[in-house]
């Protein structure tokens, strides 16, 4: 086996709405149906502007007995971060800042990179990488 890559990330929440409005606003990613996911559990594909899927929500609460023990926010233990390949940084912090949400950046532009770090509404935390831009 080779791994080329991330496929998706899943992301719990219990306000699948205010989620899937989280990463449309600020990423700029598309909502669409998931007809993968099992029936009468709620969720969306996250899209970037290929279609490719990024991130996949599923509201907990709609799958009871499947995700008892995962509270969105509560520590993660080892997972620490999702890093996602950006590209528009003026544009991007200019939302951020719009739209008051607290972040951090971290300038490394010496090996031609630039880092903003935030936590979506479930308390997970997001690292958007831009290379040269």
């Amino acid at each position: 086996m080779q791994v080329s890559g991330i496929d998706h990330v899943n992301i719990l929440t219990d306000d699948l709405e205010g989620t899937a409005t989280f990463y449309e606003r600020v990423l700029g990613l598309i909502r669409s149906e998931n007809p993968s996911i099992r029936a009468g559990t709620a969720g969306y594909w996250m899209r970037d502007a290929a279609g490719l899927p990024i991130i996949h929500l599923v509201d907990r609460t709609t799958a009871p007995g499947r995700y008892d023990d995962y509270l969105p926010g509560r520590s993660t233990n080892g997972f620490h971060h999702v890093a996602l390949r950006c590209s528009g940084f003026a544009a991007t912090r200019a939302k951020l800042d719009e739209l008051g949400l607290e972040y951090r950046f971290n300038d490394l532009t010496h090996i031609g990179l630039r880092q903003l770090f935030l936590a979506d509404p479930n308390a997970v935390n997001l690292e958007l990488n831009f290379n040269g831009d």
